[in-house]
């Protein structure tokens, strides 16, 4: 699921204003009971999912409690995942899906959020919910349950709605004296500047026309460092890349580029640190290739199937071929899972953070 929101600061004395007016002809907004929301955030010490931009949280109360958000490189849209589980336990699901993140740390509580939540639906003449407007008051809580913050917050999550009816909606709550902030997450805000710094991993920045080879370098690197980390947890999810293709090839394609500019830029990088990135990469590339290979050859099949419609070929021979490339499929995405839960991979990912910070 994505989850596409936009947040405002607002003080005590702020009225949330009518929204009837941003609803479509015949819709209309429809007041929820207010709820309270306890959620308590796990990281690692140095917070690496905070600073990611990424979170696991456990909120009291919702179905599924268990929910990890993570960036999708658009402010205010996240990839949100939720699962059921204990309180004292996150599913091994989630965890996993941060592991290029914590990358093997230890993730414990770090701070607990209670929200007074007062929420409203923009919703269309059919009933259908087109987006959710809620104001919260937020206190922040240490371990004995005493407050050391509080704050108030206005969100706007789009729903069965688009992105223009967000901002039909902002508008409202700006001209009524909402701030548009910058889109930083609760459990952030409460734990202040600490989660707000850099991530550990070095993004490109972008070359200039007077850029040395060793700049060349370092963007090529951690270009293709950051495609790969950032489709791990898509691969994990089953779930298409932003591009359209699939999570698999595309984190594939970045361990060929990157091995590649290992290789181009081989005169410029030290053996001992360059060789064995690339055989690591290697290795991982084949994990992945099995999958994509399968992938190829079913949509090929489909294609080759659908070419001629004066001769279709027979429907139940072409659905049993493509249930073998299926069982292949699913036997190589089990070999990625396995690999991706070893500590030869969580090796691979320290030292792929550690390139991008010393490219």
């Amino acid at each position: 699921m994505v989850e596409e929101e936009q947040k405002y600061e607002v003080d005590d004395a702020y009225v949330l204003p009518d929204l009837t007016a941003t609803a479509p002809a015949g819709g209309r907004v429809r007041a929820l009971p207010p709820v309270t929301l306890v959620a308590r955030y796990l990281d690692t010490v140095d917070l690496r999912l905070a600073r990611a931009g990424a979170s696991l949280r456990h909120r009291k109360g919702d179905e599924l409690p268990w929910t990890v958000k993570l960036p999708t490189g658009t402010p205010g849209v996240r990839h949100e995942i939720s699962r059921p589980g204990p309180k004292g336990r996150p599913p091994p699901e989630l965890v996993e899906l941060v592991t290029v993140l914590h990358r093997g740390a230890p993730l414990a509580p770090v701070t607990v959020v209670r929200t007074v939540r007062h929420a409203y639906e923009v919703c269309d003449k059919a009933g259908a919910v087109l987006a959710e407007v809620v104001d919260d008051r937020v206190t922040v809580l240490d371990d004995s349950g005493a407050t050391t913050d509080t704050f108030r917050e206005v969100e706007a999550e789009r729903k069965a709605g688009d992105s223009e009816l967000l901002d039909r909606i902002g508008a409202v709550l700006r001209e009524a004296g909402a701030r548009g902030g910058s889109f930083t997450p609760k459990h952030v805000r409460a734990l202040g500047e600490t989660a707000q710094a850099d991530p550990d991993l070095v993004a490109p920045a972008g070359l200039t026309a007077e850029a040395s080879a060793g700049d060349v370098v370092t963007e090529a690197v951690r270009k293709e460092i950051r495609r790969l980390l950032a489709h791990d947890p898509l691969v994990r999810l089953r779930a298409p890349a932003a591009s359209g293709d699939t999570a698999v090839h595309q984190m594939r394609v970045a361990c060929r580029r990157l091995r590649s500019d290992l290789r181009t830029f081989r005169p410029l990088l030290r053996k001992t640190w360059s060789r064995p990135l690339r055989d690591e990469l290697r290795w991982l590339a084949g994990v992945l290739g099995a999958a994509r290979d399968a992938e190829v050859l079913r949509a090929r099949l489909r294609r080759t199937a659908d070419a001629d419609p004066l001769s279709p070929l027979d429907q139940g021979a072409v659905d049993r071929l493509d249930e073998v490339l299926a069982q292949r499929q699913r036997t190589a995405h089990a070999a990625i899972d396995e690999a991706l839960r070893s500590a030869r991979y969580l090796a691979l990912v320290d030292s792929l953070v550690l390139a991008a910070e010393r490219a």
